[in-house]
């Protein structure tokens, strides 16, 4: 297993709250196949520039152990959930 890290910016225009939120992303990535150990709200930041008609987007740092495979089914299962305006990939 490796160590990974993912960038995920929160459309954070619905109802749900943070907490909700990242429970939903660490259940999704869970699901996928990694193993979550550390979570980090990097806070709130204002685009560059308008993007899908937001201005603004919640960021998040999740720190995860899994099999490389596991990235590729990760990204395509947040990549459909609305609430996931960006995610980025790396290895720690």
């Amino acid at each position: 297993m490796r160590k990974y890290e993912a960038l995920i910016v929160l459309n954070m225009k619905g109802s749900a709250t943070l907490d909700e939120l990242t429970a939903a992303m660490t259940e999704k990535l869970e699901a996928a196949g990694a193993k979550v150990t550390g979570t980090t709200n990097v806070g709130r930041r204002e685009f560059a520039y308008e993007s899908n008609h937001l201005t603004h987007g919640q960021y998040m740092l999740f720190q995860f152990d899994a099999e490389p495979s596991v990235i590729r089914t990760a990204r395509e299962a947040l990549a459909i959930d609305e609430r996931v305006h960006y995610q980025y990939y790396r290895t720690k």
